[in-house]
């Protein structure tokens, strides 16, 4: 029987979708790139920025050292008298260091990692909590208390 309708081959249908779905991956791709070459500046201006060092609003930078360095001299008669694992006692140095510093500059460095004190830009941190990191971490340690807590007091002493 012959109809009127021609019908058209299924082939010719495939073409019209391979050419839309490529068109419309090439678009999506297009849009991503343009949008991460606009925002990349603005997103690496975000991650790299560094906390402004602000000097004590509560309390002048001589009290802060000296209430610090009262809660040092505590620390060590602990050590000293054994109250502590040397583990705990690295553990309370950092957390007294890092409290000292956040006092002193407005920075709330109690809860960053060595890589982010490292971008705060205050090198006597970055060497006091890199020097507390292994004996705070590690399971036995040969570091010397003693040596750690004089130059945590050194750099209380000196801090400007």
């Amino acid at each position: 029987m012959k109809t009127s309708v021609e019908l058209q081959d299924p082939m010719s249908y495939y073409l019209v979708w391979l050419i839309v779905a490529i068109v419309a991956v090439a678009a999506v791709l297009f849009i991503q790139i343009f949008f991460r070459i606009l925002l990349k500046d603005q997103l690496r201006k975000k991650k790299e920025k560094t906390p402004k060092i602000r000097p004590p609003k509560k309390k002048p930078l001589s009290v802060l050292k000296w209430e610090y360095m009262q809660r040092l001299d505590h620390l060590e008669r602990g050590i000293m008298a054994g109250s502590f694992t040397k583990r705990r006692a690295y553990q309370d140095l950092s957390m007294l260091i890092r409290s000292f510093v956040t006092d002193a500059t407005g920075i709330k460095v109690q809860n960053y990692s060595l890589q982010e004190i490292r971008r705060v830009g205050i090198p006597g941190l970055t060497a006091l909590v890199q020097e507390y990191y292994e004996p705070e971490f590690a399971r036995q340690s040969m570091a010397d208390i003693r040596a750690s807590l004089f130059r945590t007091r050194k750099a209380i002493e000196l801090w400007s």
